[in-house]
């Protein structure tokens, strides 16, 4: 796969003094700017913005795109309204879990699909069943997490009064913009035109600097979302590529959220709902600081672990029987089942 820089490179390479970088969906990303657990301590006791341009992003349209929508994810498509979003997942025909991201609508016809983990050949050939287009929009996004999002937002000049699952379209003096709030960990999210992403860099470093704004890597963005419980495909587990997999399900996953049960049409519905649910995610806390990542453990197995520096100990998320689930189980080596997520999301200094 051939590797791209992101709108934003030229500023993340400017703030890259140590030159390490990693690939996420075809992009180079800064790996840190210095040290990840310093950047992940900021997004909890400031602010921090990344760079999410990697994430897959799909716009679906045509005329039958919400019933084509209908069938491929795991909920209704007909209930949003333009400007609203819904998290779900969609399934292979045997019910396992091939992804999961975020559905928004855009328009009557139109609606945009973002994903940490493509997967552009079944969205390409089941739309292509329904007459509906798909394209990947030449974009960058920024996020902007922590205590001082909303002012930081307000500060640069755009809206901050904008509900979680929510997005709105401006016209930020010269620069075309859509405003978001989808992500886990309570900020927003800024999707532009590439020939705007150093404007909007900079608007956003400026305005942030009265409250301690500091740009992160994607290390310290893998740690906020294990802190968050946030399950990510090909790094938590591995998707149901295969179109008759029955596993994944969305149940050992603890994807129940991203299910609504009363949503009839979805592809791999009743393979899903009679799979067995002997099995659930959970976080893990342990008693050191060194991570264990797939790693055995009483009733299951450990998925992505890392070191968390506002909790000061390892801790990963496990797939485990139902029966080790609860919150204080003793899973034996110094791990204990803790409540998702390990930490809540900061409280918006909005005012």
């Amino acid at each position: 796969m051939k590797i791209r820089a992101t709108p934003f490179h030229a500023r993340a390479a400017r703030e890259n003094q140590l030159n390490v970088w990693e690939p996420r969906e075809g992009f180079t990303l800064a790996s840190h700017y210095g040290e990840p657990e310093a950047e992940a301590l900021a997004a909890h006791l400031t602010s921090a913005f990344a760079d999410i341009s990697w994430r897959w992003r799909a716009m679906l349209e045509g005329a039958r795109v919400e019933e084509y929508l209908a069938r491929l994810v795991t909920k209704n498509p007909a209930k949003l309204a333009p400007g609203e979003a819904f998290k779900a997942a969609w399934l292979t025909d045997k019910g396992g879990v091939r992804g999961a991201g975020v559905i928004a609508r855009h328009g009557r016809e139109s609606f945009v699909l973002t994903t940490t983990a493509a997967d552009r050949e079944w969205i390409a050939q089941s739309a292509a069943l329904f007459d509906v287009s798909v394209r990947e929009p030449d974009e960058g996004g920024l996020a902007i997490v922590g205590r001082y999002a909303a002012k930081i937002v307000e500060a640069a000049g755009l809206d901050p009064a904008l509900e979680p699952l929510k997005f709105r379209k401006s016209f930020w003096r010269g620069a075309d913009v859509t405003c978001s709030r989808f992500g886990e960990h309570g900020g927003y999210e800024i999707w532009c035109a590439p020939d705007d992403a150093l404007l909007v860099w900079d608007r956003i470093a400026k305005a942030g600097q009265p409250f301690a704004l500091k740009a992160i890597g994607v290390q310290a963005m893998d740690i906020l979302d294990l802190e968050a419980g946030v399950p990510r495909p090909d790094r938590d587990y591995e998707p149901a590529r295969d179109g008759f997999a029955a596993s994944p399900t969305p149940w050992e996953l603890g994807l129940e959220s991203l299910v609504d049960i009363d949503h009839t049409t979805f592809n791999g519905r009743a393979a899903a709902l009679a799979a067995p649910r002997d099995k659930t995610r959970v976080g893990i806390a342990f008693d050191g600081e060194t991570p264990r990542p797939r790693a055995p453990v009483k009733g299951g197995r450990t998925l992505s672990s890392l070191y968390s520096p506002a909790l000061k100990r390892a801790i990963a998320l496990a797939v485990v029987d139902t029966a080790q689930a609860m919150p204080g189980t003793e899973l034996g080596g110094g791990a204990r089942v803790a409540a998702l997520p390990f930490l809540t999301v900061p409280d918006q200094i909005a005012e």
